[in-house]
């Protein structure tokens, strides 16, 4: 999937513009780099695919619900109210089962997601504002020989707040709006009709929203504990062949707790 050159181009620029200025002193830049363990409960749902059988019935929805286990890792570069976070997770492999229309598949799928964060400390550093980009990627093999793979990729803004809770820790929430660009490939099996395959762009806006608690274990190594979720829903899907039957829209859920720990350098 192509990344819009624009998007890009606006990306970098707002890097250049607020973070290289800022990192000339690096006595004062300091790096934290983070781990993290979780659970996601991600849902996939592609809408029916109107009049694409051979006798112009309907594809039925297809269905992708998975519990999967998370693990990834992050650094942060932090300079006066600055930071520059990166960060790429993981999952395990889980099945689900495809059934409809006198078909039926097992699935095995996994996520990947990688993301960098650009923001800035406010309101005494109680809240935060932030831009970034992000990936994400979906994959599903099918034991019938089905090869499924969703990947999404664009840019969000957000902000948070918090509260100190004195002697324990930091309580914070935020919010986040998405625009997104979507790209969806089936390749069906040997055993489906002939005139299912797609490779379709798609596009989406959404929120991510969560809440976090923050705590030191000492003085250079804290923790956290994030209960997030993501919900975006994908219209407007075009395929290179005018006339192949599409879904409406592609929903996509994903529901996040996940426990990290941090260590800050200097």
């Amino acid at each position: 999937m192509k990344i819009k050159s624009r998007k890009k181009s606006l990306l970098y620029s707002f890097i250049a513009a607020c973070i290289i200025p800022q990192i000339l002193p690096a006595d004062e830049l300091r790096f934290i780099p983070r781990t993290w363990l979780g659970i996601s409960d991600y849902s996939f749902k592609q809408a029916p695919r109107k009049g694409a059988m051979p006798d112009g019935s309907d594809f039925p929805e297809v269905k992708f619900d998975a519990t999967l286990l998370i693990a990834g890792i992050g650094l942060t570069s932090v300079y006066d109210r600055f930071f520059l976070d990166l960060s790429y997770q993981d999952s395990s492999e889980e099945t689900d089962t495809f059934a409809g229309a006198d078909y039926f598949e097992k699935f095995e799928g996994d996520r990947r997601d990688y993301s960098t964060t650009l923001g800035m400390k406010i309101l005494d550093y109680r809240g935060t504002v932030y831009i970034g980009y992000k990936n994400g990627k979906t994959s599903g093999r099918g034991k019938a020989g089905t090869r499924l793979t969703f990947e999404e990729d664009g840019f969000f803004i957000g902000a948070s707040y918090g509260w100190v809770i004195e002697n324990a820790g930091f309580l914070a929430i935020n919010v986040a709006y998405a625009d997104l660009d979507g790209n969806l490939k089936e390749v069906p099996g040997p055993r489906y009709p002939s005139g299912l395959h797609m490779d379709a762009d798609n596009e989406a806006t959404g929120l991510s929203y969560g809440i976090s608690w923050n705590g030191k274990i000492s003085e250079k190594i804290s923790y956290s504990i994030n209960l997030d979720a993501n919900d975006y829903e994908f219209n407007n899907l075009k395929d290179s062949s005018a006339t192949r039957a599409l879904p409406d829209k592609v929903e996509e859920s994903i529901y996040t707790g996940k426990i990290s720990i941090s260590y800050r350098f200097n």
